[in-house]
């Protein structure tokens, strides 16, 4: 695989996350990767992206809530796709195949998560907030470990070092 040296944006992004992982307790530095933070604050803004957008759908235009739904959840995953693979993973390998592993995953997790144990929950008798945010932790580390481990793995040069 061809790499490129980082630019300044990556550069300052890691030791952004890196000062943050340095400020944790020591018990929590072992368990929590470097590129978790940065994949927290990145799928973080993406969060926020995706619910202005479904905002200003919501108040320009007139479409049902799952297309609004969908348009927003797309571009929001596009941003953090492209963020989490240029500043966070550091990752310059082969674009065509990590998107596709990356659309699978999302259409995955939209599917798995979202969808399905989200209406689990709502089966159960869970509340639809608390069923939304309990599903949202769970595909927090489902979207982040198929990140780290299948559609960016690092062989060499990891991003957490």
């Amino acid at each position: 695989m061809q790499t490129r040296p980082d630019g300044p944006a990556a550069l300052w992004f890691a030791r952004f996350t890196r000062g943050i992982h340095d400020a944790l307790p020591e018990s929590v530095r072992r368990l929590l990767p470097v590129t978790f933070i940065g994949y927290a604050i990145i799928n973080g803004s993406s969060f926020v992206i995706d619910m202005a957008i479904l905002s200003v759908i919501g108040h320009y235009w007139n479409l049902p809530y799952g297309i609004s739904f969908s348009i927003g959840y797309a571009l929001a995953s596009v941003y953090a796709f492209v963020l989490n693979r240029w500043l966070n993973f550091r990752e310059h390998g082969n674009l065509g195949t990590q998107s596709s592993k990356y659309t699978f995953v999302i259409v995955s997790n939209y599917v798995i998560w979202i969808l399905g144990f989200g209406s689990l929950l709502g089966y159960l008798g869970v509340q639809l907030q608390v069923a939304r945010v309990t599903a949202a932790c769970i595909e927090g580390v489902y979207i982040y470990l198929m990140l780290r481990l299948w559609v960016f793995p690092r062989h060499t040069g990891d991003a957490d070092s």
